[in-house]
């Protein structure tokens, strides 16, 4: 089973989009989303949210609820409709025995695993192999180690075979200058991470 896993679109349907074009076209069998689909912050309108979350539903064989989720919910910013498919999402799930969440097991919505002390709480709670995070916008990989802190930093270029590593990544995020995207073989424990190709701005 080969997966693709984005995170953090914050209402950015066409790079939504192009990640879905170029996971399928590199084999993924399913899309993963691990939330923030759509911003809070922006000052979107209420369609632009519904196209992005109609986007992912359409797209993604899973999607999470992140922090913006919760907080456009919370504001009433999504149309009737869109809150329906809204709050079917969850902040953490297992898929294929991979956990998933948006931003840690402690804090699904708001903690940022940015450490490796973060990281190896994280680690010790995956019943797998693998998880899988997003919310802090960083690409990362980080490796279960027996020495304190007990998680190290590991680079995320190239192909990395997990071997019998218990590993945590980040995909990093489709919003920013720098977006990209992860693909997971998960027979074959293989990672690889992909920038994804975003037009340059005119002049």
């Amino acid at each position: 089973m080969i997966v693709g896993i984005c995170t953090d679109v914050h209402n950015h349907t066409a790079r939504l989009r192009a990640f879905a074009a170029e996971a399928r076209a590199r084999g993924a069998e399913e899309l993963w989303c691990l939330g923030d689909v759509v911003d809070a912050l922006i000052g979107a309108p209420a369609a632009a949210h519904t196209e992005t979350v109609n986007t992912a539903v359409e797209l993604c064989d899973l999607v999470l609820a992140g922090n913006h989720e919760l907080w456009c919910l919370q504001r009433g910013m999504l149309d009737p409709e869109t809150v329906r498919l809204v709050e079917t999402w969850s902040p953490v799930e297992e898929r294929h025995g991979i956990g998933l969440v948006h931003a840690s097991l402690e804090d699904p919505f708001m903690e940022f695993v940015d450490a490796a002390p973060t990281a190896a709480r994280l680690l010790r709670a995956t019943p797998s192999w693998l998880a899988v995070h997003g919310h802090t916008h960083r690409r990362r990989l980080w490796a279960q180690t027996d020495r304190y802190p007990n998680a190290e930093n590991r680079p995320t270029r190239g192909a990395i075979a997990a071997g019998e590593d218990r590993l945590l990544a980040n995909p990093g995020a489709l919003t920013g200058s720098r977006p990209s995207w992860l693909l997971v073989d998960l027979d074959a424990r293989v990672l690889r991470w992909f920038p994804l190709a975003v037009p340059k701005l005119a002049g």
